[in-house]
């Protein structure tokens, strides 16, 4: 009994059917997993907030400051030991790195990992896909001389006027432990330099084209609020534009304005405004 095979144009069919099957289902399955890491980047940010509250009730309400003892110096009470708002809240997260990654960050991996401590307590390295709004938690421990760039922060949560619309932690896609309202633009440096690069191997790690500071996913970011709630929300609408004093990020409480160097004068609406106008192509049309 012959068996019959199958010609060319067949084989060549039901290959043509399943290039068809994968080119539909290929796009929907990357979706799928592009939403579940979104769903555990949200959650994450949830956790590392709460790890924040926790922290709050155990010093009285105050809030954790991007750095403690900095800048070092030798012959001060703290020698030249200082460490960041990453290891003083690891206790919090029960050493549970993956809790400071965020799956959406393309430098989420351990070579990008960056020094949470130095000095007496040893060079811990942690990963850096979050980092503290610069405005409300405020540089370091200390009075730092560069407050333009370095400002003080609040002291307590209860300094905050509008716990639940301020913005206390962001997706982070640089170097820094603490991040500003103004990283939303491209203007912030001009590119990527060694102000928002990642260290690697003694290079820069630069975020892709068209992408700033902040990571972000098709505009949409996962922020961390003083009451302690995550939500996601698209990046532009946290600067409030339309509102004269207000907006997410908490700017009234900047001593110096980042964008205009001046002293006691807050970023204005119209700062906002430029920052909206100039912002990276990835944050508009969404």
């Amino acid at each position: 009994m012959k068996t019959r095979a199958f010609t060319l144009i067949e084989l060549l069919v039901v290959i043509a059917i399943i290039a068809i099957l994968a080119a539909i289902l290929f796009p929907v399955f990357a979706q799928a997993k592009l939403a579940a890491k979104k769903t555990v980047a949200l959650s994450n940010a949830k956790q590392v907030n709460l790890a924040e509250q926790i922290y709050q009730n155990d010093y009285d309400d105050h809030l954790v400051k991007s750095y403690f003892g900095f800048p070092a110096d030798s012959s001060g009470p703290w020698g030249s030991t200082y460490y960041n708002w990453r290891y003083a809240m690891n206790p919090y997260i029960a050493k549970g790195t993956g809790l400071l990654q965020d799956p959406t960050n393309p430098f989420q991996a351990k070579q990008y990992w960056t020094q949470a401590s130095s000095g007496l307590l040893g060079n811990t390295n942690l990963p850096q896909n979050y980092a503290v709004n610069d405005a409300i938690i405020g540089f370091a421990n200390g009075h730092v001389a560069s407050a333009q760039y370095c400002p003080d922060g609040l002291d307590t949560v209860d300094s905050v006027e509008d716990i639940a619309g301020t913005i206390t932690m962001v997706p982070n896609r640089t170097q820094w432990n603490d991040i500003k309202f103004d990283f939303i633009s491209p203007n912030y440096d001009g590119g990527c330099t060694g102000s928002w690069g990642i260290p690697l191997n003694g290079g820069v790690a630069c975020p892709a084209a068209g992408q700033g500071g902040i990571n972000s996913n098709s505009a949409i970011v996962s922020f961390c609020f003083a009451d302690g709630h995550a939500k996601s929300m698209n990046i532009l609408q946290t600067l409030q534009t339309s509102q004269v004093n207000t907006d997410n990020w908490g700017t009234k409480y900047y001593v110096y304005n980042p964008i205009t160097g001046a002293q006691n004068s807050p970023p204005t609406q119209q700062d906002r405004i430029n920052i909206a106008n100039t912002a990276y192509p990835e944050y508009k049309g969404h």
